[in-house]
């Protein structure tokens, strides 16, 4: 099996402490992880670790040329193995199906590194990618229900930036006076949870169009990161347009 073995402080492939611990960061908190494929050979005890899979053990990326397999029924673990010359500063990795890990480092790496293990699965799968693009893609429904925003009016979630959310949506809907919300007349607000924080608890006018007029309503929002409340004006009937006639129906937190 051919493998080429990266030093992110020597070779010019990647160069630099920080883009190492910025790779570090998205792979996993210890900065090891596998991008890749190591598939089961039909029912046997055989692994094979496909070619093009690229492993990150700390300072070093190591990009599997040609796939090998290894054999589990005596074994636990397959683990990237590191030997470190001091001499020469370089680093060289190779596969090993083992039963005990050994520990320890050398130079900056751990001297064995597991990436896969039998009857678990994959080790070290680029978990943090894995949260990074999960998180990138989640939207979380911190509201529902329906309300005028009325003053004293104040719908409360846990704290969109400690938990990393990227954007708050609040969504509107027609409301028919008398008999309830309505599924139409939908209109999405969205507000930048780094703007909440950075003007917290301040008012948004949210311009909201009166259905079958050339009119524009608006409700006036107060934000925080742990809730939004409402105000007095937000009931109110003005130039012919009720203000009722809208209400409140969701709050989304998205990324």
């Amino acid at each position: 099996m051919a493998l080429k073995v990266f030093n992110f402080d020597g070779d010019a492939y990647i160069e630099g402490e920080d883009t190492r611990s910025q790779i570090g960061s998205l792979v996993s908190s210890t900065g090891n992880g596998v991008f890749g494929t190591i598939a089961q050979v039909g029912a046997t005890n055989m692994y094979t670790i496909k070619a093009g899979t690229v492993i990150f053990i700390g300072g070093l990326c190591v990009r599997v040329v040609s796939e090998e397999s290894f054999d589990l029924t005596n074994n636990k673990y397959i683990v990237v193995e590191t030997v470190y010359k001091a001499v020469t500063g370089a680093y060289s990795c190779l596969f090993k199906a083992v039963n005990v890990i050994t520990a320890g480092k050398v130079g900056t790496v751990d001297k064995q590194v597991i990436i896969y293990e039998k009857g678990k699965g994959m080790q070290n799968e680029t978990q943090g990618m894995a949260d990074l693009l999960k998180k990138s893609t989640r939207a979380t429904r911190l509201f529902n229900g329906a309300s005028y925003l009325d003053e004293g009016h104040k719908m409360s979630f846990p704290d969109v930036l400690a938990g990393q959310y990227q954007m708050l949506f609040l969504v509107f809907s027609h409301y028919t006076v008398g008999t309830g919300a309505d599924d139409w007349g939908w209109l999405i607000y969205p507000i930048p949870v780094a703007f909440i924080a950075a003007h917290y608890g301040v008012g948004h006018s949210i311009p909201i169009v009166a259905e079958d007029t050339t009119k524009v309503m608006y409700k006036y929002v107060y934000t925080g990161l742990l809730g939004v409340s409402g105000s007095a004006n937000n009931i109110r009937v003005l130039d012919g347009i009720n203000f009722r006639t809208k209400c409140l129906r969701e709050i989304w937190g998205v990324g």
